[in-house]
């Protein structure tokens, strides 16, 4: 006998194969080719649509082999999550990483740079000023406790220290940037004073101290990229530069309202299992669907391979209504297929990790996921007890039925009343439908017999809603 219960084993594994087979990171070039280096633009205010540029350049340079990533900085810093995951996403790059002040680096901006394992700064730029400030959606800042604001600046300073110890800088320089409770002494020497957050220009921020000389937070003073490349070891290397494509801030929105568009692609889906068709609902279900995931591949987090998952799952749910109606094992592997696509498109994957996510991966996924389960089910259990009431419901089942006039139920009538009548079927019972008795359409099921459309039934048994017919 045949293990039926191996086959959704087996198109998981395919899909998981498929993923880890496209993010392979590229075999060692030949010695006669340059070493690549990405060069990934943070010019603008740091923001959620900028985190999708980080995650699609370190990617793409991991799947490529590059040797180093360099994030050509000028920003005057940006949301707080959103750069923490730029941080995050920095940390999966396994080749070196710099960063090359380019004119500024405040706030945000500092925070990001020291994620990187060298920082280098052009002449006449600086960094630094990286105390957190909370600020409403109208760009005010909001009266807080100091207690709460000597809290929240605690946290940030302790993330950017880890940075600084994690990548060789002295966290105590870093430190001062966010946290001005405190004097900067350094061999002796106050660098500042007590009460004042620390910005430092280039020239001051390659100062050497200590025993052994170190700098105080820049490797050096660069012109541009190409004179940073031969100071950092990268010399000849080929640029790759990544840049926004617009596509980010589209993507920003989608991701915000990514649960909703779940939510109604699932109750397209079911309108259409009543409705026994596939029109426009059907259409537009699938189009929330593939939004969502245009949404997630712009974000960097999905690939082509779930999206294809998904629309196999969809054929698959397709097969189940229309060419083996009540074979059930199709529908299960449909089922099954779209909603293991829908969570993984969520998850950040990058080359050369684990294939199958661990729980912390999964935790937001899941919570999206489940966010939409919830408000899908609270969609369909209003439509169904709203919609069969509604003209436009019976309009619906119409078209969809292309049978003769059928009139609306009179105000209080009941499906007992249907007892012993006949009619004809206007969808395939498998083994439920849609079915004219007398001029009503009524949503019936058999006994377990499947029924095609046209064929004279008569309702041998009302259970509360249920109404039961059988072949005449």
């Amino acid at each position: 006998m045949r293990p039926r219960v191996h086959w959704p084993g087996l198109v998981f594994l395919a899909a998981f194969a498929a993923q880890a087979e496209t993010q392979q990171p590229a075999s060692v070039s030949a010695a006669t080719e340059p070493e690549l280096v990405y060069v990934i633009p943070i010019r603008s205010d740091v923001n959620t649509p900028m985190v999708y540029v980080m995650r699609r350049g370190v990617k793409e340079a991991e799947r490529a082999g590059a040797g180093a990533i360099v994030l050509d900085m000028h920003t005057n810093g940006g949301e707080g999550d959103a750069m923490e995951e730029i941080m995050e996403v920095l940390e999966k790059f396994r080749g070196d990483t710099c960063t090359f002040v380019n004119t500024k680096a405040f706030s945000a901006g500092a925070f990001i740079a020291v994620a990187t394992k060298r920082i280098y700064m052009a002449p006449g730029s600086v960094i630094g000023a990286a105390t957190p400030m909370m600020l409403m959606p109208t760009g005010d800042m909001p009266a807080i406790p100091e207690a709460y604001q000597k809290k929240f600046t605690s946290a940030y300073a302790a993330k950017i220290r880890a940075a600084a110890q994690r990548n060789g800088y002295n966290a105590a320089v870093v430190d001062k940037m966010v946290d001005a409770s405190s004097d900067l002494v350094i061999d002796g020497k106050t660098l500042k004073p007590k009460g004042e957050i620390l910005t430092l220009t280039n020239v001051e921020a390659e100062e050497k101290y200590g025993k052994p000389p170190k700098p105080l937070l820049s490797s050096g003073t660069m012109k541009n990229l190409e004179e940073l490349l031969d100071r950092a070891g990268h010399k000849g290397a080929a640029l790759k530069r990544i840049e926004p494509t617009g596509a980010e801030t589209i993507a920003d929105w989608i991701n915000t309202v990514a649960p909703l568009l779940l939510a109604l692609g699932a109750l397209g889906i079911y309108l259409e299992f009543k409705l026994q068709s596939f029109g426009l609902i059907g259409i537009a279900a699938v189009g929330c669907l593939l939004l969502y995931f245009f949404g997630q591949y712009i974000a960097g987090m999905s690939g082509y391979e779930y999206a294809l998952l998904f629309i196999i799952g969809v054929a698959l749910l397709v097969v189940e209504m229309f060419v083996l109606p009540g074979h059930f094992i199709s529908g299960l592997l449909g089922t099954m297929c779209i909603l293991v696509a829908l969570l993984m498109a969520m998850v950040d994957h990058y080359p050369g990790g684990p294939l199958v996510p661990s729980f912390p991966d999964l935790r937001v996924p899941l919570r999206n996921l489940g966010l939409a389960i919830v408000l899908a089910v609270l969609f369909i259990l209003v439509a169904a007890k709203f919609l069969p009431r509604t003209s436009m419901w019976d309009q619906l089942a119409l078209k969809a039925a292309s049978t003769g006039e059928i009139k609306t139920p009179e105000p209080g009538a009941r499906p007992e009343d249907l007892l012993g009548q006949e009619g004809v079927t206007v969808s395939q019972l498998r083994p439920a439908g849609k079915a004219k008795i007398g001029e009503r359409l009524a949503d019936v099921v058999t006994e377990g017999d499947l029924i095609p459309k046209d064929a004279r039934v008569k309702v041998v048994k009302v259970e509360g809603t249920r109404v039961v017919v059988a072949k005449v």
